[in-house]
């Protein structure tokens, strides 16, 4: 139960509290980085009133419900301070939902005008260099503070408004076994995954939309020795690998300005990466002629780079990275780059999801699978590992079947024959 008087005097005392910091600035509004300043102003607040009361309100209710109030967060900050929500998709003033676990929850939309939807955009885009919401500009993608995705379309285009908010919580799943134990993957992988990139493999993690190809993919990452230079590329910042290993960059892209200039394209980066002497380059996704600057970097110098790119089959995977590389203007013919694919790419990942659990869409690895040559002009994936609905993970290849450069690479930090073990018991 709260009582209303405490709720409004904790608020009227923040209210004030704030009032006399912005005063003392020349822009009069909260910015982004003031959310921790904040919630703490509004924790002592709720400390000094519950002290001083006899109720036994819902004191945790109050502190959330009064930073709500006083942010452009508004009812969202509900929403965003739940770890288990991996997305808010906020359709203007008409619906909302959120999705935890992999399911899709209808709420309550957090704001009754579209102004103070905008206002929440503008919040975070104050922070966040060149980005700008506008009639110019009528569409943004940026990265939030915490890492997390935001992209925003005013009405018109969009109609309704829309805004989405992608979560990417960098300390959810901090290894392979905390993804094992939220059932993405199974025990019996883990060594070989972790040899994988040790071992510096060249790793393509595939999958549609959603499936956890950049979580995967920064759970992997750190299995990269600490005496290693990686720089990371990425569209919109995600990763934040900078963060975790010692000697890492990160390079994110840019769009055009509204005069179409000033544009830094990943292919751009992937130049740029070259002449920083990296041991490894992690790319958040190739979706174009990048691609084939990707291969060129794993062939000179460069093993064990790591990317995502969108596939609808661990089939389709290597087909579309071909088709992608064709896009730069200086490939060469399409069976030289087939060539340099099969001889280059050592290890297909292929997220997606499965509903082995009710209506639930749960989120697995779906296949491992090893490069292994060209059968009838495609690019061919010799499975090892594949997920059914019915029988769960399972063995489906030899490890003694591996391409013998997958093998030698291996065997430099382990028995490529024991990896898999697990399985056969």
């Amino acid at each position: 139960m709260i009582a209303l008087d405490a709720e409004s005097r904790v608020r009227a005392r923040v209210e004030a509290r704030l009032a006399e910091e912005l005063a003392l600035r020349e822009r009069t509004r909260l910015r982004v980085d003031d959310q921790r300043w904040v919630y703490e102003l509004v924790g002592r607040e709720v400390g000094d009133e519950r002290q001083a009361a006899d109720s036994r309100d819902d004191w945790e209710l109050i502190w959330r419900r009064v930073f709500a109030a006083v942010t452009p967060l508004g009812p969202l900050a509900e929403h965003l301070a739940d770890p288990d929500v991996e997305e808010v998709r906020i359709n203007g003033t008409r619906s909302c939902f959120v999705f935890r676990q992999g399911c899709r929850e209808s709420v309550a939309p957090p704001f009754d005008n579209e102004d103070a939807l905008i206002d929440l955009v503008h919040w975070y885009t104050d922070g966040a260099g060149g980005a700008r919401l506008d009639r110019a500009s009528p569409m943004v993608t940026l990265t939030l503070p915490e890492g997390s995705r935001l992209h925003a379309a005013l009405s018109p285009p969009a109609r309704p408004m829309s805004v989405t908010i992608r979560r990417h919580p960098a300390d959810r799943f901090p290894s392979l076994e905390s993804l094992e134990r939220s059932a993405f993957l199974p025990p019996a992988v883990i060594p070989f995954l972790d040899a994988a990139v040790q071992a510096r493999l060249n790793i393509l993690v595939a999958g549609g939309a959603g499936a956890g190809k950049t979580t995967f993919m920064r759970v992997l990452a750190r299995s990269i020795p600490p005496d290693e230079r990686v720089v990371t590329i990425e569209d919109q910042a995600e990763l934040h690998l900078w963060r975790e290993l010692a000697d890492c960059v990160s390079l994110e892209g840019r769009p055009a300005n509204t005069e179409g200039k000033g544009a830094i394209s990943i292919q751009m980066l992937v130049h740029d990466a070259l002449r920083m002497s990296p041991d490894r380059i992690v790319i958040g996704e190739v979706r174009g002629g990048e691609a084939l600057d990707l291969l060129d970097a794993m062939n000179t110098g460069h093993p064990g780079s790591i990317c995502t790119i969108h596939a609808d089959s661990p089939r389709e995977t290597l087909p579309r990275l071909v088709r992608l590389a064709l896009r730069n203007p200086q490939a060469p013919r399409a069976e030289t780059v087939l060539g340099e694919i099969v001889h280059t790419v050592d290890l297909v990942l292929y997220a997606g999801f499965s509903r082995s659990h009710g209506a639930a869409r749960a989120r697995r690895l779906l296949s491992v699978g090893t490069v292994a040559g060209v059968d009838d002009g495609r690019p061919a994936v010799q499975e090892l590992v594949a997920f059914s609905e019915d029988h769960g993970w399972r063995r489906v290849g030899s490890l003694a079947a591996m391409p013998e450069r997958v093998r030698t690479k291996l065997a430099r930090v382990t028995d490529p024959d024991r990896l898999m073990d697990g399985f056969d018991a």
